[in-house]
């Protein structure tokens, strides 16, 4: 049985557009994801702003905080970016 030529291009140029991404996690668990990029990494400080200020505001979360991880193009962490726990930034936030 043969594969169709078409399904063989399509899945080599699927394969072809993987790219490194950023990822932010809050409070442990998985947020929002985009590709690596400084637009991507601003976003995401100003995202793990908000969430920070809403994990005080409610109350939830004194345990944890936010934390963007880059990510490679297979889907392994590679290393976490930067990271904020609730306190610390409850701290610098007054």
């Amino acid at each position: 049985m043969s594969i169709p030529l078409c399904y063989t291009v399509r899945m080599m140029i699927k394969e072809d557009k993987r790219q490194a991404t950023y990822e932010l996690w809050y409070l442990g668990d998985f947020y929002e994801s985009g590709v690596k990029g400084r637009e991507t990494f601003d976003r995401f400080l100003v995202e793990a702003g908000s969430l920070l200020q809403i994990a005080i505001e409610e109350r939830i979360g004194w345990w944890g905080g936010v934390e963007i991880v880059e990510v490679s193009p297979d889907g392994k962490i590679v290393e976490s970016v930067w990271s904020m726990n609730v306190d610390e930034f409850e701290k610098v936030s007054r």
